[in-house]
C-alpha cells in the first residue's frame, strides 16, 4: 500500500516545486534558510553594508545544521541566478545581500496560491487563514 502525502504538511516540498508560471522562484528549504539569514542580518544591521553578509557568516548563523561552507557557497550563487540575492567582492570572497524582501516574498506566495488554488478568489484563503489562527489559539 503506498503512503499518500500530504503536500500541507510538507510546505518545503511544495513550494519547491512550484509551476514555471508562477511568480514565486522555487526555493528549496536550505535556499530558504539561507535567505531567513540574510533577512535577519538585514533586519539587525544599522546600515546597508552592515547587512552584507559573507558565505561563512550565514553558516555561522545557521548554526545548528550540519553543513558545509561550500553548501553555503553553492547555496548563495544559485541565490545568485535566481536574483534573490546580490553579491559584492571584497577582498577574496564575495558579501551577500538579500534583493527580495521577507514580506515581499510572502506576498507573492499568497498570490501564486490564491491563483492556484482558490482561482484568484482571496476570500477562501481569507477563511482558511482564520480557521488555522483560531485552532492554533486553541491548542
Amino acid at each position: 500500500m503506498t503512503q499518500r502525502i500530504n503536500p500541507l504538511t510538507q510546505p518545503l516540498n511544495w513550494l519547491a516545486g512550484r509551476p514555471r508560471n508562477s511568480r514565486t522562484p522555487a526555493l528549496g528549504e536550505r535556499e530558504l534558510a539561507v535567505m531567513h539569514a540574510l533577512w535577519q542580518a538585514e533586519s539587525h544591521a544599522s546600515a546597508p553594508e552592515a547587512a552584507m553578509l559573507s558565505a561563512q557568516q550565514v553558516l555561522e548563523r545557521m548554526a545548528g545544521e550540519p553543513l558545509a561552507l561550500s553548501t553555503i557557497q553553492s547555496t548563495l550563487e544559485r541565490l545568485c541566478r535566481k536574483a534573490l540575492v546580490a553579491r559584492q567582492k571584497q577582498a577574496r570572497a564575495y558579501l551577500y545581500r538579500p534583493l527580495l524582501a521577507r514580506q515581499d516574498l510572502i506576498s507573492s506566495m499568497l498570490h501564486d496560491i490564491s491563483q492556484d488554488i482558490a482561482g484568484g478568489d482571496v476570500a477562501p484563503m481569507v477563511s482558511g487563514f482564520m480557521d488555522y489562527l483560531s485552532a492554533s489559539r486553541d491548542d
